[in-house]
């Protein structure tokens, strides 16, 4: 376990399991979260010999719901310029990619916004039945950010994630697994073991070998996620000076369908 607020780690077995935990929030990413904690306990992972997969995951209904609108917007548009890229606002996501160790996704609940990134940027999606993602982006008048313009192509292909992501759809369990976007779905009440399974075949196998296995596949990907955070990051903070997204964020707070302007 951590002294972190809102974050847990546990090992067992060579796996590293990350648990958000914020779960009245459905474990939104505050920016502690986000730019401290996470980063922390992955280079924490990373180093530590005796782990050999990581598992990232959330506690209650949710996987992670994204940034945390009422603390990171804020912290993050107070300043900003968008006529410069600055620190990438979705960076907390090479923090899970640079692990040079397996990932598993535990998806448990919606993965939404910034959480959809996150669990993109792991190497595989073990999804209970009840999940869904959304990339509420764009009903928020947003991009993608957290790299999700590099991720989601690679993994459903560029016009369906052009869809996806333009359009805000939800997928479910069933589809994400049918598009590529998880590699299986799992009842509810077995999604723990059959992650600690899945898991555990991948702790049971040369670790140095499945090292640069994930490395090499990642440098074959094409593109650069280092770029792509950048571009959606200049992207994203012109977004955030948008009268778009004044209305997206009334919207939401109102429960109300927003209505946007184009500016």
């Amino acid at each position: 376990m951590t002294g972190y607020r809102h974050m847990h780690y546990t090992v067992a077995d060579g796996i590293a399991r990350i648990r958000l935990d914020r779960p009245d929030r459905l474990n939104a990413l505050t920016s502690v979260m986000a730019d401290v904690e996470l980063p922390e306990l992955c280079r924490r992972a990373s180093a530590d010999p005796a782990v050999r997969v990581v598992v990232l995951t959330g506690t209650g209904r949710g996987f992670c719901s994204g940034a945390d609108l009422g603390e990171r917007i804020d912290a993050v548009t107070t300043g900003a310029d968008p006529t410069r890229l600055q620190q990438p606002l979705g960076s907390f996501v090479r923090a899970v990619w640079d692990i040079p160790k397996p990932v598993v996704a535990a998806v448990n609940g919606v993965a939404a916004g910034g959480g959809m990134s996150l669990a993109t940027a792991a190497d595989f999606r073990v999804v209970a039945e009840s999940a869904r993602f959304e990339p509420a982006f764009v009903r928020r008048g947003l991009m993608p950010d957290g790299g999700l313009t590099y991720t989601l192509p690679a993994l459903v292909g560029r016009s369906r994630a052009l869809e996806i992501l333009m359009f805000g759809t939800r997928v479910d369990a069933a589809r994400a697994v049918e598009i590529g976007l998880a590699d299986r779905v799992v009842p509810d009440d077995r999604l723990d073991e059959s992650v600690t399974e899945f898991a555990g075949r991948l702790a049971a196998g040369p670790a140095l070998a499945l090292s640069f296995t994930k490395r090499a596949v990642q440098r074959a990907d094409g593109g650069d996620l280092a770029g792509a955070l950048e571009f959606e990051s200049w992207g994203q903070r012109v977004c955030l000076g948008s009268r778009d997204f004044a209305e997206g964020r009334a919207a939401f707070a109102e429960h109300r369908t927003p209505v946007f302007e184009g500016h």
